[in-house]
Parts: C-alpha cells; sequence; structure tokens
C-alpha cells in the first residue's frame, strides 16, 4: 500500500503519506495553515499509537510551516510520534548543527522558522537526525543522500542545495529587520524566539489562477515562454523522492525547477536511465508555471500529478504549467486537486477532456483528495 492525501490546507500544502501495511508507516509533509494542523491533530487524537517516520517541514513560507507551530505545542502530538523532522533552521543554512552554541554569523532568520527551530529544541523533538543534526541539502557533486525508513520506503533527497540555502539567508535577514524593536528576534535565539511565541495568539495551538479568462487552449499556452521563480524561500525547500514497493512519488514542495533537473539528471545518470518513471508527481509550488517547466517534465514519465491548493492568494495552479503536461502525453494523464475552486474547475470542461483525454479528480464530501497507488 502507498497513498498520499493532500489535507486541506488553504492555498497551501499539508501531505499525509501511507505506506506498507502491519503495521502502516506514515510520513507529513508540511502543515499547511491551521485548517490542516486541526485535520493532523484530530486524526492524532483519535489513535494514541499513530506516529511518523518521517516529518519534513519543506521551508519556511507561512502556507507550509503555519500550521507547523501549533501543532509542535499541541499536546495530543509529542515527540514519540515521530523518529525525524526534517527542518533547515538558521544555524543549518550557515552550516552549523542545530544545537551550535559558538559564534554564529550576524544574520536574521523568519519568525516562524524561529519559532518552529525553538519548539524542535525546547521539546526535545529529533532534527535532522539522518543529517546528523546539520542541514538537509544536497551537495554539489557526490551520490544524492538516500534513506531507508522502517518498512521499506526508500527518500531520495533532491533539495536545496548548498547555493540556494546560501541565497536564504540574506532574505531571511530582510524579513526580520522590517519587525519593530519590541518585534526584534535575533538570529537563534530560541529563548526570544519562546517568549515571542507565548504572545503570538496567532500561532497557538486549538484548545482541548493567474486569472485565467476565456477557454483553455493547450497549443497556445504551451508556446508561453518559461520564467523561473527566483523566490529564495521556495529555492531553499526540501523536495524528495519517495520509493516504496515498486512505486515512485516526487513531492517537489516549492522548488526551483533548475535545481531539480539538475538533481534529477544526476540520478538518471546514476542509474543509468533517461527517463524517470513515477507513479505520481506532487508539481512544485503548487502548480505554479514559474516552477514547472517542460525541461524539468520531460526528464519524468508520469501519469498522475498532484496540485495542492485552493487558488487563494496567487490563483493557483496555472493553465500553462498543466499545459504543458497534458502536451507531453497522448492521453492518459490523471490530475488530482485538494480543492474545488475557480482555477481547478476550468479542468474539468468535458470538451478539453475529451480532446487531451485526460481526467481530472476532486475531493469528495470527506473534505481531502487521497490517491492510491
Amino acid at each position: 500500500m502507498f497513498t498520499i492525501e493532500m489535507l486541506p490546507a488553504n492555498e497551501g500544502d499539508a501531505l499525509w503519506i501511507e505506506y506498507g501495511s502491519d503495521p502502516v508507516r506514515r510520513i507529513l509533509v508540511d502543515c499547511g495553515r491551521k485548517t490542516a494542523y486541526r485535520a493532523i491533530a484530530d486524526r492524532v487524537a483519535r489513535d494514541p499509537s499513530l506516529a511518523f517516520e518521517l516529518f519534513v517541514l519543506t521551508h519556511v513560507d507561512a502556507d507550509h510551516i503555519a500550521g507547523a507551530v501549533p501543532l509542535l505545542q499541541d499536546a495530543r502530538f509529542d515527540r514519540e510520534r515521530v523518529k525525524d523532522i526534517w527542518f533547515n533552521g538558521w544555524r543549518h543554512l550557515n552550516g552549523l548543527r542545530h544545537d551550535y552554541e559558538g559564534d554564529i554569523p550576524d544574520t536574521l532568520s523568519a519568525k516562524q522558522g524561529e519559532y518552529f527551530g525553538a519548539l524542535l529544541r525546547d521539546r526535545d523533538y529529533p532534527w535532522n537526525g539522518f543529517f546528523d543534526g546539520y542541514a538537509v541539502v544536497v551537495d554539489d557533486d557526490g551520490p544524492l543522500p538516500t534513506l531507508q525508513l522502517e518498512g521499506g520506503m526508500k527518500v531520495t533527497l533532491l533539495a536545496p542545495s548548498w547555493e540556494k540555502l546560501r541565497e536564504m539567508r540574506g532574505r531571511w535577514e530582510d524579513e526580520l529587520l522590517s519587525h519593530d524593536s519590541d518585534q526584534r528576534l535575533d538570529p537563534g535565539d530560541y529563548e526570544r524566539a519562546l517568549e515571542l511565541l507565548g504572545r503570538d495568539r496567532r500561532h497557538r495551538p486549538d484548545v482541548l489562477s493567474s486569472g485565467h479568462e476565456g477557454p483553455i487552449v493547450v497549443s497556445e499556452l504551451v508556446e508561453l515562454p518559461f520564467d523561473p521563480d527566483q523566490s529564495e524561500p521556495n529555492g531553499s525547500s526540501i523536495a524528495f523522492l519517495a520509493e516504496f514497493d515498486h512505486r515512485a512519488v516526487l513531492f517537489a514542495g516549492d522548488a526551483h525547477a533548475p535545481q531539480l533537473e539538475d538533481s534529477l539528471k544526476r540520478l538518471l545518470v546514476a542509474r543509468g536511465l533517461e527517463v524517470l518513471k513515477l507513479d505520481a508527481f506532487k508539481m512544485s509550488h503548487h502548480g505554479s508555471a514559474r516552477n514547472n517547466s517542460s525541461s524539468l517534465l520531460e526528464l519524468i514519465d508520469c501519469p498522475r500529478y498532484l496540485i495542492s491548493t485552493n487558488g487563494s492568494r496567487h490563483h493557483h495552479p496555472d493553465p500553462a504549467a498543466l499545459a504543458r503536461v497534458l502536451d507531453l502525453y497522448d492521453g492518459g494523464v490523471e490530475l488530482y486537486f485538494n480543492y474545488l475552486s475557480d482555477e481547478t474547475a476550468l479542468w474539468q470542461d468535458l470538451q478539453l477532456t475529451r480532446r487531451h483525454r485526460y481526467k481530472a479528480f476532486y475531493p469528495g464530501d470527506e473534505g481531502y483528495m487521497k490517491v492510491v497507488l
């Protein structure tokens, strides 16, 4: 068994992965906003034995991390629930372990990232254990980092690179320098982060498109030039390949397309392949046209494309990104959405589905999308 659930995370990601049987094992990827936190906490509360082999917090964008901060404070979720948490905090951006106490370069980090890191440390959660407490990162050469989880799941890291983590340092500095003095948070000051978090009601746990108009024309959309994402937080995103029982899924987070292309090319060379066969691809950055290039999509052979977003804020998915997918195949593609929104409803048009011979799936009454491989 290998299933992926895209939980209701507003415009963000919260992915509940299960694999194997007797026992079923789990991976959690991101925690969206508070809607996703509540869905996860409620499930955990119903089953005291439920635990995760791995919890990946891909990067510090609010639509990925905002729900994770209250989750770590919720009494229903504790360190016994998870074997390892992957998250690159401020020390990791400087090439240090999360528990390093010496002199640290004078730069600042994003507030939610500091909150999350302070909670991991304060509550003694396992943190980047597979990397011995150092950054979750892909080196510029050599084999890609590969982990074998209990139960047989193989995880191969594809992003981020050291270059992307270095770029993120400056972005985090700019973000926190904009705060007033009463919100000042120095780099890696866990005690100060906990103090500020105690006063921040937005992050407390609960008490127990692109404006596209007109018909979709795939042949026109695929001719639009690729404008690559330059966002530092997205560039720092953790992305990985998960393989179990002859099935493979690429979880791209919000990673930049060139970074994914570079890692996939390295993987293909190492495995002696021309293209990587996947069973599903959780598209980068909620189906953004700036993160899913044709050159990236041409490196994989995949029948299922997963898009996690309600379309708010940035109106994802972009029609051009999905048009690039359909243009590569002569039918047989399946699109999975975890919301029926103005942006995703475009893809249930009967004429469009017949012309390009694909299927579009939307959540039912349960409110989330479950993909069974």
